[in-house]
């Protein structure tokens, strides 16, 4: 479990307890990390998991500014690839994530690049 991860659990327990001083401290946490840090947080255990999730981000994006299927997008642009889960969350998260991801990162500048998607 990273530094964030840790964050998020102590967040949904002091707000489940309602417990203010923990919930300020957390906050507070929150803050120092985000000012402190220059690269944004890990968000995937390796390279090879962290690009498994940006491909979804591209493919989650782009197949919805397409009006295709996820599935579809997927099999003609990466063919026979393992496929990663089409995200829960909506197209616009995917799309900002995708933005800060491009700060950080050219192989993700690459691929919104190349597919054309717009963050």
């Amino acid at each position: 479990m990273n530094e964030v991860q840790r964050l998020e659990v102590r967040f949904k327990e002091a707000l489940t307890s309602g417990d203010s001083a923990k919930l300020h401290e957390v906050h507070v946490r929150a803050v120092a990390l985000v000012e402190r840090r220059e690269r944004p947080p890990v968000i995937a255990a390796n390279k090879k998991a962290y690009e498994q999730l940006i491909y979804s981000y591209v493919c989650h994006v782009a197949s919805s500014d397409a009006r295709l299927p996820y599935l579809l997008w997927w099999r003609a642009y990466y063919g026979k690839k393992k496929m990663p889960k089409k995200p829960r969350h909506s197209v616009e998260r995917s799309r900002s994530h995708l933005r800060e991801m491009r700060k950080h990162s050219s192989f993700t500048s690459r691929l919104c690049s190349k597919y054309k998607v717009a963050t």
